[in-house]
């Protein structure tokens, strides 16, 4: 795993803090969530805007995750990431699951934080890595796009919000890290020497 807390730069020039979740994080990734559109959260399976959903599936140690991300602006919390493989059967598959704040968004904040995560996957040995998502966010498209993440299947109307009475499509997408690791490999020889 690596170093943190580490020190992110965004394009604006504003310094955060991405560090490790903390089970004293339970408030501050409340107020995180109230500050997240609805939208954006339909990609749990759970309604993780309440307090007893974030007690039982964040900061329990319970719920067994193999790294949680948040990023801070002083103490709040403006983005949050989990790489996991938790419901997921197959030993060399794992997730990524990224929120940012909407007022940090094209900042570059979301793309430091997933290659922070995709790093992550790749020290342990992961060779797939999926992303489950909403269409209609286009900085986590372009991201996606920048690592080279390709949508795998659409489930259509499969996420149904409640409180506006629609249904949306849910994209997963996947990026197999054997890919990953050719991508850079002409540059790995050219710059070791």
């Amino acid at each position: 795993m690596a170093e943190y807390p580490k020190e992110l730069k965004l394009k604006d020039g504003t310094v955060l803090t991405a560090r490790l979740l903390e089970p004293q994080d339970t408030e501050a990734l409340y107020e995180f969530f109230m500050k997240i559109p609805r939208y954006d959260m339909l990609m749990y399976k759970d309604d993780v805007s309440t307090r007893e959903s974030i007690e039982s599936w964040f900061t329990s140690p319970s719920y067994n995750k193999l790294v949680q991300l948040v990023c801070l602006k002083d103490s709040e919390i403006v983005a949050k990431g989990t790489l996991h493989n938790e419901g997921l059967y197959w030993s060399n598959a794992a997730e990524i699951k990224l929120l940012v704040h909407p007022d940090y968004r094209g900042l570059g904040l979301g793309s430091q934080m997933f290659h922070l995560l995709l790093n992550e996957g790749i020290s342990k040995d992961f060779r797939k890595i999926i992303v489950r998502y909403v269409m209609g966010n286009p900085s986590f498209s372009k991201i996606l796009s920048h690592y080279g993440f390709e949508p795998e299947t659409v489930l259509n109307s499969y996420i149904k919000d409640e409180k506006e009475g629609v249904t949306k499509d849910l994209i997963i997408a996947s990026y197999n890290l054997e890919n990953w690791d050719r991508r850079f490999e002409f540059y790995y020889t050219m710059f070791s020497k």
